[in-house]
């Protein structure tokens, strides 16, 4: 008998654990307006490094409507996006022409990269923060 209950506890342990939220993303959606703030570039050798962007890109931005629309400044061929899973945002272009962004979102910061068919070779991506 002492042997099931600890079984048990195990079981229900693991369980509580296992279903523990992500308190990084509990209240920060995809939709809203993002401001880019930090591109990845790497010139091939592995020493890419995230940097604040230029002055000159501080306009540029993007903005997850509720309805599936995308506007801004930062994807202008693009015109809707759908939460293809957890990780994957799939960008419709107006001549119907798809693109995947790999996504990571904590706290207040969307980080994204190319996914398909297009892609980097090399180490790239761009990071976003929510607007208030």
């Amino acid at each position: 008998m002492k042997t099931l209950n600890f079984i048990l506890l195990i079981v229900t342990g693991l369980l509580f654990v296992s279903c523990k939220k992500d308190s990084h993303t509990a209240n920060v959606t995809l939709t809203g307006k993002w401001k880019l703030t930090e591109s990845l570039l790497d010139p091939g050798d592995g020493s890419g490094k995230w940097q604040p962007v230029p002055a000159s890109a501080v306009s540029v931005y993007v903005q997850f409507d509720n309805d599936g629309k995308l506007e801004g400044t930062a994807f202008p061929g693009y015109v809707s996006y759908v939460v293809k899973d957890s990780v994957t945002l799939t960008f419709t272009s107006k001549d119907n022409v798809l693109q995947n962004y790999r996504y990571a979102i904590k706290n207040d910061t969307i980080t994204m990269s190319p996914d398909g068919p297009i892609r980097c070779y090399e180490a790239c991506g761009a990071k976003y923060v929510k607007e208030k």
